[in-house]
């Protein structure tokens, strides 16, 4: 129903916009709001509320908040009769919403009036309004064609289009992507984490405890994380245009991507390695089907790798309260989802104790000793890198707390202690002595490993692998095992890089003589 504005004719609200925070022309934030104010001057018009966007295009009205407020203001105030603006672009550079706007408000009894003399009221205004409508779009769209053709030098010379570097690089003074040796360790722990299967809350986690942070200074989303593990420029791609154009309203889905955009291999130095992106890309696509290696709080080491031996359907992780067994006990399984077995079910313990006792076996037979020593102390020496990097963030960090704690201990020796100052000494106090732990366990994180410590880590390798799920398990399964086959008999399937002498590979095919 249209409210009765003509008793309160005198009211007015007011917008304005730059699509630029460089824009210092009459279209200024300064220019438009003066202007706007010596004509409601002028024409006896009372301001009550004004709304504006900075840095907002009009070509749409998505991320405009100003705009949006303002409509939602009008609603809520029948006692509104007037939007003013300095010209009528600042509105919309889009014909469509900016007829509909005018028409909208205009069967509520609300005028847009302008500066410069337009009143959307006015019969004679609306040939010129339609005509500064279709004016503004074109303006826009010519200026997007310049800007693209800038923005197309820039792609084609291989520099950075603007914004923000990925997280991980910088931008040197010649517009090109380097690498930050300070985060980029960050990012490589990301790709690894997420190929070896862990989650992205896990992933965050291990960011939070190691001091990394996002550019902003806030913790690691499982969003930002995805988006960092989907950019192609870490493996050295360079691309530009990727996202798809706006549709006719203006709006673009930032999900959707052009299937021929600009890009050029190797034009960047890459942090990770295209094998390893690859691998990324690869569970990024396949997580959404994938069965996951656990249900709830219950882990099942093999979940994902077995199926069926007839049919080839997955069997999955499941809980079974056990009917005989003290205090409803529950029992681990995996279940067939097909109709081929009698029984539906295979004990999660026996077959997870056959897999990874023989994967034991293999790994640590003696002739793999000395292979195993040099390959833990090569893994050491690429860790130890890292770990020196991360001990360089953490002393800078070091010295710019204990020169904020000097700067405020001079104040409070000159007789300027309050007691503000004097809480914030003390929390840097904390803040040094928390960071002096972490360099110290670092350090201590570097080893040199021997035999005895393959003897430790074979004692300790059944149990770590059944009851941990991190991304030391899921790598190692994921990198060994390829596929569990059961229907009468269990048969495992290794990779083919894994050896497997005569007695481990009797064991890696049984009978099922434990059927739940």
């Amino acid at each position: 129903m249209t409210m009765d504005r003509s008793a309160h004719s005198r009211l007015a609200v007011t917008y304005r916009r730059i699509s630029s925070l460089n824009q210092v022309d009459n279209n200024s934030m300064c220019a438009q709001e003066q202007a706007i104010k010596d004509y409601a001057k002028k024409n006896h018009l009372k301001i009550v509320e004004a709304f504006h966007d900075l840095a907002k295009s009009g070509t749409s009205v998505q991320n405009r908040t100003g705009y949006q407020q303002m409509m939602e203001y009008l609603e809520k105030h029948p006692e509104v009769t007037c939007v003013l603006l300095h010209h009528l672009d600042r509105l919309h550079r889009n014909v469509r919403n900016q007829l509909n706007d005018i028409y909208t408000l205009k069967c509520k009894g609300i005028a847009v009036i302008t500066t410069d003399g337009l009143n959307s009221m006015d019969e004679d205004c609306m040939s010129e309004i339609l005509d500064e409508a279709a004016s503004a779009e074109k303006y826009s769209r010519r200026l997007s064609k310049e800007t693209m053709k800038g923005l197309r030098v820039n792609a084609e010379q291989m520099l950075h289009n603007g914004g923000l570097p990925p997280y991980g690089y910088t931008v040197g003074s010649d517009k090109k992507l380097y690498i930050d040796e300070a985060k980029a360790p960050a990012v490589r722990k990301m790709f690894e984490m997420y190929a070896a299967g862990m989650s992205y809350k896990q992933i965050a986690q291990w960011l939070d405890d190691n001091g990394f942070t996002t550019v902003k200074g806030g913790k690691f989303k499982s969003t930002s994380i995805k988006t960092i593990l989907e950019n192609e420029k870490y493996c050295g791609t360079y691309f530009w245009n990727k996202r798809a154009s706006k549709d006719f309203r203006g709006m673009r889905n930032s999900h959707q991507q052009k299937e021929d955009y600009y890009q050029v291999h190797g034009a960047i130095e890459p942090i990770v390695s295209e094998e390893l992106f690859d691998k990324v890309q690869e569970r990024l696509h396949d997580n959404k089907n994938r069965i996951r290696s656990y249900n709830g709080k219950n882990y099942y080491p093999l979940n994902g790798k077995v199926f069926c031996g007839k049919c080839g359907k997955k069997l999955s992780g499941h809980v079974q309260y056990s009917r005989t067994s003290k205090n409803n006990a529950p029992v681990k399984q995996y279940r067939f989802s097909c109709s081929c077995p009698a029984v539906k079910t295979v004990n999660e313990k026996y077959l997870d104790d056959m897999v990874i006792n023989g994967l034991r076996a293999c790994i640590f037979s003696p002739e793999n000793y000395e292979e195993l020593v040099d390959k833990l102390n090569a893994y050491g020496k690429i860790q130890e890198r890292v770990i020196d990097l991360q001990i360089e963030v953490l002393r800078s960090d070091k010295e710019n707390a204990e020169k904020r704690c000097s700067n405020l201990m001079d104040i409070a020796e000159n007789g300027d202690g309050t007691k503000s100052i004097i809480d914030k000494i003390k929390r840097l106090d904390k803040r040094i002595a928390k960071i002096d732990r972490r360099i110290s366990d670092y350090e201590a994180a570097k080893k040199v490993f021997t035999a005895e410590d393959i003897d430790r880590i074979r004692d300790r390798f059944t149990e770590y692998v059944m009851e941990n799920r991190n991304e030391d398990v899921l790598g190692f399964l994921e990198d060994t095992v390829d596929r569990i086959e059961v229907d009468d008999t269990v048969r495992v399937h290794l990779k083919k890089n894994i050896c497997v002498d005569r007695e481990t590979k009797k064991g890696f095919r049984q009978e099922r003589s434990i059927k739940k």
